[in-house]
This record gives C-alpha cells, structure tokens and sequence, in this order.
C-alpha cells in the first residue's frame, strides 16, 4: 500500500479506535457497528489517496460486514454464531491495523477476515461444525 504518512497515520487512528470499541462492547451488534467503521475510513482515506490495496480491503471489510449483519437481523434457527467469533472478529482487525503500521502486505488479513464472514453462512458453518474451517 503505496499512501502518505499523513493518511496512514489517520487511518491507523481510525482503526485503533475501532479495535478499542470492539474490545469494550459485549454486545454482538455493537461490535459489528464500530467494526462497520472499517471500510468506512478505508473509503474516505482511497478517496483522496487512490490505492488499490485500500479499495481490496475496503471491499473485504464492507463484505464481512454484511455476511455479519445479514445473519444477526436475520437469525437463523440452524446456522448459529459461534460466540467466539466476536472476539476473533476484534482480534483480526488489531491485526489489520498492525498490518497497516508495519506495511504489510495485507493478503493474509483480509483472508481472514473473508473466513470470519464465510463461517456466518449456511456452507461455512458446516464447515466449521466439521472442523474443516477454523477461526
């Protein structure tokens, strides 16, 4: 991710924020809302600093988003949330954040981020109660 010190930082900013609001909140659509905070700064940041990478990882998040949102305002009597999911929902977008300070390549995160999301729908579940995917 090719962007200027001033953008990263304030990205960085907005991320460390999320990530604090996530930790703190218990409440499962909570989280979900600060974390839509994501591909929100991601968007304002490419906006004005055109970067690829940005708009890959905004895309990511807002998709994590909605798997996310889609199976909490709409639940489902089979396809249960794992209750841990949250935490590691938090503890990925730390990681992203630390991804970004460090220019990282950001693949591996937001692929992780991608299976977070996936174990929210029908396939995913199954997959997870199976043990074939992991969070």
């Amino acid at each position: 991710m090719k962007i200027s010190a001033l953008h990263k930082k304030k990205l960085v900013s907005e991320i460390k924020f999320v990530v604090g609001k996530m930790k703190s909140e218990k409440d499962p659509q909570k989280k979900i809302y600060y974390f839509s905070a994501l591909h929100g700064a991601l968007a304002r940041i490419f906006n004005i600093e055109f970067d690829s990478d940005l708009v890959f990882a905004h895309m990511v998040t807002n998709a994590t988003y909605n798997t996310f949102n889609l199976r909490l305002v709409t639940p489902d009597k089979v396809i249960e949330i794992p209750p841990e999911i949250f935490e590691k929902l938090t503890e990925v977008t730390e990681e992203f954040k630390n991804a970004i300070e460090k220019n990282k390549n950001l693949y591996e995160v937001l692929k992780k981020f991608v299976l977070l999301g996936f174990v929210t729908s029908g396939n995913g579940y199954y997959l997870y109660q199976r043990k074939l995917l992991k969070i």
